[in-house]
């Protein structure tokens, strides 16, 4: 399934995608994902869940294949596991012919597939995605929402994903709420939010 929080610049969508990425405390209340409290169980939690930025941003010197491989020792994974894994997301995001490329040479649209990879080296059981076409050109965007259809379509993964184009909530979201001001004002299909919030 594919959640999508759609709301315009300045909403609260990455602020609450952090908060749920445990990347941020919340200042008050209680939040659960996966089960457990995003406070108190933060690192079982995310060894469960990873996230993939708009605004990716790697040391500058690494290498693609480098890159993934570093985020894949974090998670414990070692010796040809570890490799295995590597040519896996390289494969997968299409970004073989770029594996020894360092990162500052890379193309916007190539650093967002490498944030994907990145945020796919543990399996997650939910994966969040803030804004991952943002900035990107047209056909660039295309490509990055078929790499997204096909993670739910051929993994069954659990996805939360933040954008500001209906379009694309539209076609890549099962479900959609839109949020401004922090709050969520509307939720539903695709269909049913746009006739909510008279965009169809």
């Amino acid at each position: 399934m594919i959640f999508g929080l759609l709301g315009p610049n300045g909403a609260g969508k990455t602020t609450l995608i952090s908060i749920l990425a445990t990347l941020l405390k919340p200042d008050r209340g209680s939040v659960t994902v996966l089960g457990l409290d995003v406070t108190r169980d933060a690192a079982a939690l995310r060894r469960r869940l990873n996230m993939a930025s708009g605004r990716p941003s790697f040391l500058w010197s690494l290498r693609v294949g480098e890159i993934i491989a570093f985020y894949g020792r974090l998670y414990g994974l070692g010796g040809t596991r570890l490799r295995r894994r590597v040519d896996e997301l390289i494969e997968l995001t299409e970004l073989t012919g770029h594996r020894h490329a360092a990162y500052n040479e890379l193309s916007t649209g190539l650093k967002q597939r490498l944030a994907l990879a990145k945020s796919l080296v543990n399996d997650p059981e939910l994966l969040f995605l803030d804004e991952p076409t943002l900035g990107l050109d047209p056909d660039v965007s295309v490509r990055i929402r078929q790499h997204i259809a096909r993670l739910r379509r051929e993994r069954g993964m659990t996805i939360v994903l933040t954008t500001h184009y209906m379009r694309e909530a539209d076609e890549l979201c099962d479900e959609i709420a839109f949020i401004k001001g922090g709050r969520i004002l509307a939720r539903g299909t695709p269909g049913d939010l746009k006739r909510q919030i008279r965009l169809g």
